[in-house]
């Protein structure tokens, strides 16, 4: 799961895969605003095929929180 998601986050948020850690946040990355956030959230959907709340998305500032959201799905990495 890790580097699946780490690839989409380089990807859309045109970053390198080294600075993407658990303490990667919404709020200290200028890119990630609220319309890259639905970017990467419809991704995610995707990619690992889930559907996610309102609450799962809005719970997912961090790199570390989208693993989180991602594991109560039952995906592992």
């Amino acid at each position: 799961m890790d580097q699946k998601l780490k690839e989409i986050i380089v990807e859309l948020f045109e970053m390198k895969e080294n600075a993407i850690t658990d303490s990667l946040t919404m709020k200290d990355t200028d890119v990630w605003d609220s319309l890259k956030h639905m970017e990467l959230i419809a991704a995610i959907e995707d990619v690992f095929e889930v559907e996610l709340s309102f609450d799962e998305i809005v719970a997912m500032q961090t790199f570390k929180e989208i693993k989180q959201v991602l594991s109560t799905k039952g995906i592992e990495g």
